[in-house]
């Protein structure tokens, strides 16, 4: 299997990476509130295309929900991978990507109302062998997977290939070690120091936590007031409370959760789901 960032089948020019690279609120007063959807739904999973092409269909719950060989549903996908064909059409963009396991089709729809960084991002994309990071849905059409993209993004190094493999891999991982570690029992003979000494870990993560929830929360409050999403700014500006450092850190692993991502720029941030 080719994880290498020379990917075989096409040109290796023009925007292709190389090895020595590498070194998501509260509506308005009076609108009614959605109901919350089940925490599965809200999450983004990391995956190659060979993953999303071997993902099962499950109809008995009535939406032909895919789900992934270990066992996860798959909702909304993340894939990183290069682009092979592309064509533009007056509604829609169509691309092929290949990321050394596979390929698949990604369907990514225009819109006239775009704000005008987003269709300047979405003419950038639509070139063939540059590298592309997508989130979207993964859908079946008489036995062929399709990727339904919300956002197709230029990949600004080959390093972002690296950490999405990464990302993958622990995803993977997490899930799978998730029921063991929620079920294994501390014992008293664990030599990790006394109750005192670990009490500090547990108050540090629960704050992380807290701010990640914040951020979180502000995010969505404000996600549909504009195309290019919400500045890291603003919520700095409006979360006076809590540090600008702890904010950033918050957002950043927000990203790499996959629960949020960045737009124009890196200081721009949407709700992934």
């Amino acid at each position: 299997m080719n994880y290498g960032m020379d990917f075989q089948g096409g040109d290796t020019g023009g925007g292709g990476f190389s090895n020595s690279g590498n070194n998501y609120g509260g509506g308005s007063q009076g609108t009614p509130v959605k109901q919350r959807r089940n925490y599965d739904e809200q999450t983004l999973i990391p995956i190659t295309i060979s993953m999303a092409l071997k993902a099962r269909s499950d109809s008995s719950g009535g939406d032909d929900t895919l789900t992934l060989e270990d066992g996860r549903p798959l909702h909304s996908a993340k894939i990183v991978a290069a682009v092979r064909t592309v064509d533009v059409q007056s509604t829609n963009i169509m691309y092929t990507l290949e990321d050394g396991t596979g390929a698949i089709d990604v369907k990514q729809w225009l819109d006239d109302t775009d704000a005008e960084e987003i269709a300047v991002m979405k003419k950038q994309c639509a070139k063939e062998h540059i590298y592309v990071k997508v989130i979207g849905q993964i859908k079946e059409y008489d036995g062929n997977k399709q990727l339904v993209a919300n956002s197709v993004h230029l990949l600004s190094s080959g390093n972002e290939l690296t950490h999405h493999l990464l990302q993958v891999i622990y995803s993977a991982e997490k899930f799978k070690r998730a029921d063991s570690i929620v079920a294994a029992p501390i014992s008293s003979g664990m030599a990790f120091g006394n109750n005192n000494s670990m009490q500090p870990k547990i108050e540090e993560g629960n704050q992380d936590s807290s701010t990640k929830d914040r951020l979180l929360q502000f995010l969505r409050q404000h996600d549909n007031e504009s195309e290019t999403g919400v500045s890291i700014d603003l919520c700095i500006e409006q979360m006076k409370d809590i540090a600008e450092a702890d904010i950033r850190e918050a957002a950043e692993n927000l990203s790499e959760e996959g629960q949020i991502y960045s737009t124009i720029n890196e200081s721009y941030f949407k709700v992934a789901v």
